[in-house]
């Protein structure tokens, strides 16, 4: 089977995280016939991912492991994943910085690396992190993967604790458009302690160019804040069907795990999060809020859905 390309985006993404994010992201995945990751394929191979020459992508390429015990794949992929083993052309991971040990606690994988990651640039270090995370959750068992700095939490370009990662946080772009990748700085709006009030909180994301603001918008709302003092606003469970831009007004549909609402805030504070939001976007003033489509329903028993909202900044402290 030909190796796949893939690059990713945390927190953002943003990034890409991304990240992007990133991340777990809204649409429904298409069905192909290769495997997904997080899944060997039924010969037992494993894909390794490096990081392309130009610095913009992460490369899979095909490996057997001869380790059968979860411990011992740690230890083999990894050194795949480090400098002695790349392959001609990509650059190894691990590499500008060392690994100082791991360790495995309940499906949650941490490795403690070197001083000198936090000298990797912002997209390198994405890079280095999607990689990481993609090439070691194939392995059963491991549900996540975190990073530590000799000890230290690690954290973003933006000071917040980066936490553990999954596959699902790193924005997937296949085929032609491959390059097609930026970072940008977003101002999103989460609950204060009380969750009768909204904080302006700024992330940069590195995302898919081919994914729309609007979305990346909502995608990283979804995923929470990553900072202290701040608090989610809407249902992680939540999944975005659609989003929409036209004549000033954007369209949101939810499905309908968005009406739960898990946290312990005032109806007006999740909504005004999502509007405050995405009104920071050049042309859009207003957004209506749907689930499954309609928007016969109320938001909490309290909002009708009805309502077209605009940017109400007299909750934001």
């Amino acid at each position: 089977m030909n190796s796949r390309l893939r690059k990713k985006s945390n927190c953002f993404i943003l990034l890409l995280a991304a990240v992007l994010m990133l991340a777990g992201c809204g649409g429904q995945q298409e069905q192909t016939d290769t495997p997904t990751i997080g899944d060997t394929r039924s010969d037992g191979t494993y894909e390794i991912y490096y990081i392309n020459k130009d610095t913009t992508s992460i490369v899979a390429k095909d490996y057997m492991p001869t380790a059968k015990t979860s411990g011992a794949l740690i230890d083999e992929l990894v050194e795949q994943l480090s400098a002695s083993k790349e392959p001609v052309n990509f650059q190894p991971p691990i590499s500008g910085f060392g690994l100082l040990g791991h360790n495995m606690d309940n499906g949650a994988l941490t490795l403690d690396v070197s001083d000198t990651f936090s000298t990797l640039e912002d997209l390198r270090s994405i890079l280095v992190r999607a990689a990481l995370v993609d090439t070691l959750c194939q392995i059963p068992g491991v549900k996540s993967v975190s990073i530590t700095v000799n000890g230290s939490v690690l954290k973003d370009a933006d000071g917040n604790a980066v936490g553990s990662m999954t596959p699902n946080m790193f924005v997937v772009n296949l085929g032609k458009d491959i390059n097609s990748y930026e970072k940008t700085r977003l101002t999103l709006y989460f609950a204060n302690k009380e969750g009768d009030g909204l904080m302006a909180v700024g992330r940069t994301v590195v995302y898919n160019s081919n994914i729309s603001r609007e979305k990346l918008i909502v995608e990283e709302l979804i995923k929470g804040p990553n900072g202290d003092n701040i608090y989610p606003t809407i249902n992680p469970a939540a999944k975005l069907v659609s989003v929409t831009s036209r004549d000033g007004v954007c369209y949101v549909n939810f499905d309908s795990a968005f009406l739960d609402e898990p946290y312990s805030i005032k109806p007006e504070t999740a909504i005004y999060s999502l509007v405050d939001s995405l009104t920071q976007v050049a042309g859009i003033s207003k957004v209506q809020i749907s689930v499954e489509g309609g928007t016969s329903d109320s938001f909490m028993d309290q909002i009708p859905l009805q309502t077209v909202f605009e940017r109400n900044l007299n909750i934001v402290e």
